[in-house]
């Protein structure tokens, strides 16, 4: 005779973290934020958007590099997290600008070409390769425990 036993105890306590997980979602959306400035950090260094190059500015021509004259723009990346969100952004009145891109300066004369630094663009879109880090995170978060 073959008998079969099950110890639904572990199987209930599996399925009780994984509804933790899921209803608490603050450890992953930090975590999700930590590496959206990881990939910020990271476009920064490359001067590119998920390895779109941007634009290059007369200061990258000059030796320098661009969106970098005083490394304040960088230096201002924040985040914002709590259970169901996670922000990124800036509190520098340029960063809009120089992210998005358009016309600025007294009489908007000057066209700034977009150079975004986040990795989300003006349009939603994840930079290349940030979608799998974000849901591999995610995945991670809610088997966390298990």
């Amino acid at each position: 005779m073959l008998e079969i036993s099950l110890d639904a105890g572990q199987l209930e306590h599996g399925l009780n973290r994984l509804l933790k997980n899921a209803t608490d979602t603050r450890p992953m959306m930090r975590a999700i934020a930590t590496e959206m400035v990881s990939l910020t950090e990271d476009n920064f260094e490359s001067e590119s958007w998920g390895g779109e190059k941007w634009k290059q500015s007369k200061r990258a021509a000059d030796g320098g590099k661009t969106l970098q004259l005083t490394g304040q723009l960088a230096a201002s990346i924040s985040t914002k997290t709590g259970n169901g969100f996670a922000q990124i952004g800036s509190n520098k009145k340029y960063a809009a600008i120089h992210h998005l891109g358009g016309q600025a300066g007294r009489g908007r004369k000057v066209t700034i070409p977009a150079r975004p630094y986040l990795p989300i663009n003006g349009s939603g879109q994840l930079q290349n390769g940030a979608e799998k880090k974000l849901i591999d995170i995610a995945i991670e978060s809610l088997k966390a425990g298990l």
